[in-house]
């Protein structure tokens, strides 16, 4: 190979991973990678059900469901077990426990599934669908998947029918739909290679049921086989009242470990960066749905890049006329009144949808035509074939012949895929087989129709209407997240091959209509535009990104937004706090005991808040106080409460009173720590400072590290983000700050989100730097009046905190202090009147 590569240096093309095209030109399509985050357990949401309310669970056939009864039945609650048919589910060897209602289909048909559901006595207030653990023998990928469409379609039905009861409960109480996947603890992306990934379909569902039911708790959790059914029932009722409502997804390795899926952004390729591939002019691409839309996009790309092959599988053969009423006409509305008098002459009635029809038909072929000329205009080749793409028989004769031409096929592009846009209570099972069909079991049928031994890349189009979800396209968001499961499947057991999902934003083409290009704009959402989409495509099959199965390129979609009409309400969220759990806390240690920080606290309350309601940000947190902090000395509490109190909401504001406490086994409760927490629906602007020269600086402490060693301050690692002090005087500080991060499974239960705790806490180190120089004594956060939050601190970025001194006596002082970007000068927090009291007394260790 290195000799022909010699010979041949003047030809890239005919040498794999030579071949450099002038790529990385797409900015307005942002790239993001699908990671796994790790989040601590959930606080949990009291609600309190009525008398005549239920969950509804269905049968998994294992000990899960069992265990599950009986976590719920001793907690107080009515519980009712669905079974499905013996060809989905074998009933399992555990008896239910007494008490329990079970509810036995004896098919899974849409009507049978609404019937069930309006013979149920009472109100369904949860829902909790427990799916199979489901594996496969190598080479047999769709042996599971008859039992498990029929089982994603049932869940499908019975959200259409459980949409009423639990959307009409949402008025008095949170009502919740949960589906429990068992592939790998991860959502499908540490597949071992034989786990049956379908049912993680479901995680689609739900996602777009978060936004059709804004009122109903909608979420899809994965837990690993491994843990036992006692355990795992115990994680499904922590999920069933997690307080957390803007999580969409969660999962449980086997290490019991709890994560969640995160998009990542990333940069792209840049402009004229030298990248290579492993494609070259010899390539063949068997691609489905790529004589059309976006798939012929890209396509075309890549003929233009690559000069390569394609097997392009249509749904009809290529008309080799076009009717004479079409022929030399251009125009939309000109077609249509040619088609209209058409029909007229022949003694039709020129009916709206046959007019349509017949012109979008003329339209199609004209498309198709000019991709096909244009494929062969930059040196490609092309073979058109017709076949149903859903019949692995006659999709496999179809590439046979196209084969035959063109060579074997070395590459999959999956494109096809149908919508069916529709409410979840006005879908249909016609509605459902036609999308789900057409990408998932399309995709099963090319994988049964090519040489595997022959592939080099795997690439399917899946939509971040699966990883977001998307109102009306609950079949769609299903399919789509099936894809992305098996591209971490596929790559698993083809490590050689270059996979890859791309879950891709709207793009700004004929399919979104006006009306819906209105909604992205005041959601701020950017469109994939139609130039640069199979540019970002192109650099996605490149060698750096060989090992990324599944990324999103373009905008994210209008994410969930919480409820505001209806009463003023008040949550109680229960917090078990250990020291054990939280390992920052051996960071912040005072006379030898951990103490949670103020910072920690005054989060704990804001988060909580943020948490409770979807589509809102932290704008200003009020009146924050610390009564009684908590020490871990062997005698604090492990039990907490915390009270959530609406003190007004609207479609842009919602005000809450925080508060914070333990009981302590007497009449009253302690009260720990007190806020007011201002959401808005909309980010405020943040604004920004006027850059301080560092040059025009004598710094006070060029390496402020010595701050943390000489009793100024008592941080450990975690806690240690002061790098430089620039000025320090009786009327402030400047100083320069920065941290290179904490690991996520340090930070415990107070994860980095819509506030960073850490550099929170370094912001207000600035307090207790200059008590240190102007009254030598020790000193701790007392209050703060008002902290106005625009942007989260971020870790791996300098920044500068100011400390304005406002008044200080031999008690306590009060400051302002404002956080604001190094480079940019964009502030990230301001705190107003924050007081801490000092004493001599006081001592670190």
């Amino acid at each position: 190979l290195e000799e022909d590569h010699q010979k041949n240096k003047k030809q890239p093309t005919d040498i794999e991973g030579d071949i450099v095209p002038i790529t990385g030109n797409y900015p307005n399509v942002p790239r993001a990678s699908v990671i796994l985050k790790y989040i601590p357990d959930p606080d949990m949401l009291e609600v309190k059900h009525g008398e005549e309310e239920f969950t509804l669970i269905t049968n998994d056939g294992t000990a899960v469901t069992t265990e599950l009864c009986s976590a719920l039945i001793s907690r107080g609650h009515k519980v009712t077990v669905l079974t499905f048919p013996k060809d989905l589910i074998q009933p399992g060897k555990h008896k239910l426990p007494k008490g329990i209602k079970e509810v036995k289909l004896r098919d899974t048909n849409d009507a049978t599934i609404g019937a069930a559901i309006s013979a149920l006595k009472g109100s369904v207030s949860q829902f909790v669908h427990l799916h199979p653990h489901l594996r496969f023998p190598l080479g047999k990928l769709g042996l599971q998947f008859e039992k498990e469409k029929g089982l994603i379609k049932s869940v499908y039905f019975l959200a259409k029918h459980l949409k009423e009861p639990l959307t009409d409960l949402a008025e008095k109480h949170r009502t919740a739909f949960l589906v429990i996947t068992r592939m790998d603890g991860a959502m499908g992306m540490k597949n071992p290679g034989n786990i049956s990934v379908f049912g993680g379909g479901l995680f689609g569902l739900t996602k777009c049921l978060n936004l059709e039911w804004n009122k109903v708790f909608c979420r899809g959790t994965d837990i690993a086989p491994q843990l036992n059914a006692k355990y795992t029932a115990q994680k499904i009722y922590a999920e069933l009242y997690d307080a957390d409502q803007c999580l969409t997804d969660t999962c449980y390795s086997h290490k019991e470990k709890r994560y969640t899926l995160l998009a990542k952004p990333m940069t792209g390729i840049k402009k004229g960066q030298e990248i290579k591939f492993s494609i070259t002019d010899k390539s063949v691409f068997l691609v489905t749905g790529g004589a059309r839309g976006i798939t012929a996009d890209c396509v075309r790309q890549m003929a233009v890049s690559f000069k390569c092959k394609f097997i392009l599988v249509g749904r009809s053969e290529l008309q080799t006329k076009e009717p004479e009423w079409a022929i030399g006409i251009n125009e939309e509305k000109d077609l249509k009144r040619n088609a209209m008098e058409a029909l007229k002459a022949s003694g039709e009635k020129p009916l709206p949808k046959i007019v349509q029809g017949m012109v979008g038909d003329v339209m199609a072929q004209r498309e198709i035509e000019a991709n096909l000329a244009f494929i062969k205009e930059q040196g490609g080749q092309f073979e058109y074939v017709a076949a149903d793409v859903t019949d692995a028989k006659a999709l496999k004769a179809a590439i046979k012949k196209g084969s035959a031409k063109l060579g074997n096929v070395t590459g999959i592009i999956h494109g096809a895929g149908r919508l069916a846009d529709k409410l979840i209570e006005n879908k249909t099972e016609a509605d459902f087989n036609a999308v789900f069909d057409m990408k998932v079991q399309g995709l099963l049928a090319v994988a049964q129709s090519v040489n595997i031994e022959d592939i080099k890349h795997v690439v399917l189009f899946s939509s971040v209407a699966g990883f977001y979800g998307n109102v009306s396209q609950t079949d769609y968001a299903i399919a789509n997240e099936i894809l992305n499961k098996m591209a971490h499947l596929f790559k698993k057991n083809h490590p050689n091959i270059h996979v890859v999902s791309i879950n891709w934003g709207a793009w700004d083409s004929g399919m979104v209509s006006p009306e819906l290009k209105k909604i992205f704009k005041e959601n701020k959402i950017s469109l994939v535009p139609t130039d640069e989409g199979p540019k970002a495509m192109i650099d996605q099959l490149s060698k750096v990104y060989a090992n990324q199965q599944q990324v999103i390129l373009g905008g994210t979609l209008p994410s969930a937004k919480a409820a505001t009409d209806g009463p003023l309400n008040t949550f109680v969220l229960h917090r078990t706090l250990l020291e054990s759990a939280n390992p920052f806390l051996k960071h912040h240690v005072i006379q030898g005991n951990a103490v949670l920080p103020i910072i920690n606290a005054s989060t704990w309350m804001a988060q909580s808040a943020a948490d409770l309601y979807p589509g809102f940000h932290l704008a200003r947190a009020e009146d924050v106080k610390l009564f009684n902090g908590i020490v871990f000395d062997g005698n604090q509490q492990d039990e907490y409460l915390t009270n959530v109190e609406e003190i007004e909401k609207s479609e842009t504001l919602i005000k809450v009173k925080v508060n914070i406490s333990s009981d302590n086994g007497t009449k009253l409760p302690t009260n720990h720590y007190r806020s007011i927490i201002t959401l808005t629906s909309e980010r405020r602007e943040a604004p920004s400072i006027a850059l301080p020269d560092i040059n025009s600086y004598n710094p006070v402490e060029p390496n402020a590290s010595i701050i943390y060693e000489d009793g100024t301050l008592f941080h450990g690692d975690d806690f240690r983000g002061v790098k430089q002090i620039l000025e320090l005087n009786k009327e402030g500080t400047l100083l320069l700050c920065e941290h290179e991060g904490v690991d996520p499974n340090r930070q415990g239960q107070f994860p980095v989100k819509e506030l960073n705790v850490f550099l929170t806490d370094v912001m207000y180190q600035s307090l207790l730097i200059w008590i240190r120089r102007y009254h030598d004594c020790a000193s701790l956060p007392l209050s703060t009046e008002a902290v106005e939050i625009y942007k989260v601190l971020p870790f791996a970025r300098p920044f500068f905190v100011s400390l304005k001194v406002i008044s200080s006596d031999d008690f306590g002082m009060e400051a302002d202090i404002t956080a604001f970007d190094a480079e940019t000068g964009q502030v990230y927090m301001i705190s107003r009147k924050a007081r801490v009291t000092m004493s001599k007394e006081l001592q670190w260790a």
